[in-house]
Parts: C-alpha cells; structure tokens; sequence
C-alpha cells in the first residue's frame, strides 16, 4: 500500500518543469512585429495626410505669389 503511494508521489515530480533562465524585458511568446503593425499603418496615413495638407499649402502660396507678380507687372507697364 505505501509503495504504491510513494511511486505515485515521485511520478508527479519526475513531470514538473524548471525554470532554467529568466529574460527580462523579452516575452518570447509574442511578436514585435506584430506589435508595430499598427503603429506603421498610423503613422504612413498620418505622413500622407500631411503630405496632402503641406502640398494644398505651398499651392496656396504658389497663387498667391503669382497674383502679387501679376499685379506689380500690371502697375509698371500702366
């Protein structure tokens, strides 16, 4: 009856794992590049719509500089 016992004792420890080293500040059990996914989708939208808004600007700045030279030419020849 006891040794019965004690095989099922030294059975459940013979199965039981260690801990054979500790990594910090790595979960091996995730990917980082999945985790920056996200961050890379966000921020390419973001550079393309302020690349949009840069371009509707200079744009913007372009027309009004040549409505100024339009009207210094106009103002010389009258």
């Amino acid at each position: 009856m006891f040794s019965s016992r004690k095989k099922d004792v030294t059975m459940k420890h013979k199965h039981k794992g260690r801990i054979l080293r500790v990594k910090t500040g790595y979960n091996p059990n995730s990917s980082s590049v999945g985790s920056l996914i996200p961050a890379f989708l966000a921020l390419s939208a973001g550079a393309g719509a302020f690349s949009i808004f840069a371009m509707n600007c200079l744009n913007v700045i372009d027309k009004h500089i040549r409505e100024k030279k339009r009207q210094l030419r106009s103002d010389k020849k009258a």
